[in-house]
């Protein structure tokens, strides 16, 4: 497993008011997390159809990014941002909502496939890689897998709201060993504390 060497961070939502409490968003609430803490004011930048800050840490610059073309094109402006940053796919780190996992619980880890989900298939079909880092935050799943859309695109309990919250503090307080590149120290705690 290599050592992370990020350069940009991108959260994966839905760009519309009435989807930013639903747990397709969790991207986003991470994104908008890491923004408060670091202090740095999201701006739309037409050219990459994305919100985008940036911050400096120990002389490295990291990007953020909340791709606004709708998860199941989230590839389309991030293809456009690394071609035009020349990023390679294991700088990225992609954070989104993992029906998989248990609501609250975390996985981070290098490459793999999409899971199904339409936000990393097209991020895998656009930018050509499937290399990219990946920090899963769970969001459970119905028991009818006929309900999945409805599930995802509606508002957790209030109780799973809590357990997400926890699991996004959890990151915000590791964010300085995201920007050192300790991969296997967070692996470690991130995927050990959520068995």
């Amino acid at each position: 497993m290599s050592q992370m060497s990020l350069q940009l961070i991108v959260g994966l939502g839905n760009p519309e008011q009435k989807y930013m409490t639903t747990r397709h968003n969790v991207g986003f609430w991470v994104a908008d997390s890491l923004s408060e803490k670091l202090a740095r004011d999201f701006t739309f930048h037409k050219k990459y159809e994305s919100d985008l800050f940036e911050y400096e840490f120990e002389s490295r610059l990291f990007h953020f990014m909340k791709p606004l073309s709708y998860i199941n094109n989230s590839g389309v402006p991030i293809k456009k941002f690394i071609k035009n940053k020349n990023i390679e796919a294991e700088n990225i780190l992609i954070i989104y909502d993992d029906l998989d996992l248990a609501v609250g619980k975390v996985r981070l880890k290098q490459g793999g496939g999409s899971g199904g989900h339409n936000g990393l298939n097209s991020i895998i079909e656009q930018i050509g890689s499937k290399n990219f880092w990946r920090l899963r935050i769970g969001i459970g799943k119905p028991d009818d897998k006929n309900k999945v859309i409805d599930y995802v695109l509606g508002r957790p309990s209030l109780i799973d709201k809590n357990l997400i919250n926890k699991s996004i503090d959890l990151l915000i307080d590791e964010i300085n060993n995201f920007f050192s590149g300790e991969s296997t120290k967070l692996m470690n705690k991130l995927n050990g504390d959520n068995k």
